[in-house]
């Protein structure tokens, strides 16, 4: 094997020279990331047609948002994510801030999702919080999480969770906080975000995006792709090399459905 001798370029060097092979950087780089790159565990969308673009499904205890006008599918999108880990057999955590949650349960039910069996059996919760200081918001989550070691969690809205924030500051602190713990307590997160009709925002407050790992901006209207009602996009997907067209999606008797 041929040896190559890279002389440094300052003479008064105590160490003379370096004697690179490629055996020698090899054996570096097994010592710093592995013989090979470590596999990343991915948890699926439960939304058919989406994981194919995002490299099988999202990071494991990652954090998603998915943004959108209202009446674009969001909360279906939530529920759908929740009702995937049910079926895989993992806990999972529905938050909502807007419907109660037997509303959300009967919304849920016309897609043939029996939440509330799942609920008999501890493997879901369905949460309603009532408006109330930030911090008390995030103890609660935390909590239902925790209890029921939860694999996964929804929260509709995150918009909402912001609004009851002293200052705006605050809102970057205390959504931070709640983030990081979700991701130490293994948990992967889904939250929806509301955007104003016509607004090119992706949050109400312009901060949310920055906090999370993954944006997917679902659209509706007459200019989507192909003539179909309702499209989507993803926006961002860190540690995945994603798909950047924007694809149409129907809704149909069992939810989203990306179409082909």
């Amino acid at each position: 094997m041929v040896t190559e001798e890279i002389p440094l370029k300052e003479e008064h060097s105590s160490i003379k020279e370096f004697t690179a092979t490629d055996q020698t950087f090899k054996e570096i780089m097994e010592k710093s990331v592995g013989p090979e790159i470590k596999k990343i565990d991915r948890v699926p969308s439960g939304i058919p047609g989406l994981d194919e673009l995002i490299e099988g499904g999202f990071v494991q205890n990652s954090v998603i948002m998915v943004a959108g006008e209202s009446g674009t599918g969001k909360t279906i999108f939530c529920t759908q994510f929740i009702w995937n880990a049910l079926c895989i057999g993992d806990n999972g955590v529905y938050v909502t801030l807007q419907q109660t949650a037997d509303e959300v349960r009967d919304d849920v039910a016309m897609f043939g999702r029996d939440f509330r069996r799942a609920e008999e059996l501890n493997q879901c919760r369905i949460i309603f919080i009532e408006p109330q200081d930030i911090k008390k918001i995030i103890q609660i989550i935390l909590k239902n999480v925790k209890e029921i070691k939860a694999k996964r969690l929804a929260i509709d809205s995150i918009s909402m969770i912001c609004e009851y924030a002293e200052k705006r500051r605050d809102i970057r602190y205390n959504l931070g906080y709640l983030l990081r713990q979700l991701k130490k307590m293994g948990v992967t997160t889904v939250i929806s975000s509301e955007v104003e009709e016509g607004s090119n925002l992706l949050s109400r407050y312009g901060i949310e995006e920055f906090l999370v790992d993954g944006v997917i901006v679902l659209k509706c209207g007459v200019d989507v792709v192909g003539g179909k009602p309702r499209s989507l996009y993803i926006k961002k997907m860190r540690r995945t090399k994603h798909d950047l067209n924007t694809h149409p999606f129907e809704i149909t008797e069992r939810g989203i459905r990306i179409i082909e």
